[in-house]
């Protein structure tokens, strides 16, 4: 009992950091590692392993947390049953076949639970979030041009263009190719660039911020004295730059394109700031959101961020093997806080 106690306590340990695969570590200390499943996750080359288990540490924590101050009438035996569903985890994982596959659907159980923690927790800004549609009339959209802030909506992420690359317009301080600017003016459709006004990390200061929709994503940015903020910007991203879920690298191939690539990192549910100087390092043809849509919700007077996953669409639709696609957060100042998942 006591050992296997020890386990999930080790395997809980949240994270401050999200770790890229090269800079992996797993919730508890590989020096210290006994059993075979633990030296397999400290030996694991790639760090999905580690990052997996700290990942599923950091949903049990926090999902541990929310039931703690939950309103649920039978909260005792929910904490008492995750207790020993988590025992049961851990217990078993010598036994199966592929200790990734085991680990993504333990994530995907408990980012389950949750949610619905969660939806109970923020019950009226949830319900809220379900019915929210795009505030639209709040966002202004912006003529095709060099100029900021739409090249700062065209250059920030990477390719969002069917017929065209990151690299045919932008260089890679995300600054608008010279020889580029008529091409630019050309363009028909997507990218849509919109801007507007708002708090968007809710400390009394107004940001100017921007929206960009395209084929394969949309993302927010925001710009100072006509410039991309990568500091500011990533606030609103933590480490969902990071997140790809279950199989997702072998299902986001798009036709007429080539972004068929996913950071093997997971987005951590304490939406730590990622700490990544500037604009995390990519392959400027494989845009680093895909799949992924943001956008701004109001709501009793805070600002929230809204991200819609569509990584699974079309490719899971059995409602147990996929992730929630939706997540609410609250960011203020640099604390970003997960507030809703379903």
């Amino acid at each position: 009992m006591k050992k296997i106690l020890m386990s999930i306590l080790v395997f809980s340990t949240p994270m401050l950091y999200a770790q890229s695969p090269s800079e992996a570590k797993p919730s508890f200390d590989c020096a210290k590692a006994k059993s075979n499943v633990e030296k397999m996750i400290c030996n694991d080359k790639s760090g999905n392993l580690q990052n997996l288990d700290r990942y599923m540490g950091e949903i049990y924590t926090q999902l541990r947390k929310e039931l703690k101050i939950s309103k649920f009438p039978d909260k005792e035996q929910r904490l008492k049953d995750l207790l020993n569903s988590q025992r049961a985890f851990i217990k078993n994982l010598n036994k199966v076949y592929s200790l990734e596959d085991a680990y993504e659907e333990r994530i995907t159980d408990l980012l389950k639970l949750l949610g619905k923690v969660l939806d109970s927790n923020n019950k009226e800004l949830c319900e809220y979030a379900r019915q929210h549609k795009n505030d639209s009339d709040k966002w202004q959209e912006l003529f095709h041009s060099i100029n900021p802030p739409f090249s700062i909506g065209l250059c920030a992420f990477g390719s969002n263009i069917q017929y065209g690359v990151f690299y045919s317009y932008c260089t890679k301080k995300r600054e608008i190719k010279k020889e580029a600017e008529a091409d630019i003016l050309d363009l028909k459709g997507y990218p849509y660039i919109y801007k507007r006004k708002i708090d968007i990390n809710n400390d009394g200061v107004l940001d100017d911020l921007v929206l960009s929709i395209g084929n394969y994503f949309g993302a927010l940015a925001i710009y100072k004295n006509g410039k991309l903020d990568a500091k500011a910007s990533d606030k609103i991203y933590g480490d969902d730059l990071h997140f790809h879920g279950e199989k997702t690298e072998e299902e986001v191939c798009l036709e007429n394109e080539v972004p068929c690539f996913a950071f093997q990192t997971y987005a951590m549910p304490s939406n730590k700031i990622s700490g990544i100087p500037e604009q995390p390092e990519f392959n400027p043809e494989f845009p680093i959101l895909t799949r992924l849509n943001y956008d701004v919700m109001e709501f009793k007077g805070k600002n929230y961020i809204a991200l819609y996953n569509r990584r699974f669409d079309d490719f899971y639709k059995e409602e147990n093997t996929t992730y929630p696609k939706t997540r609410i957060y609250l960011l203020e100042g640099n604390k970003r806080e997960l507030k809703c998942t379903y």
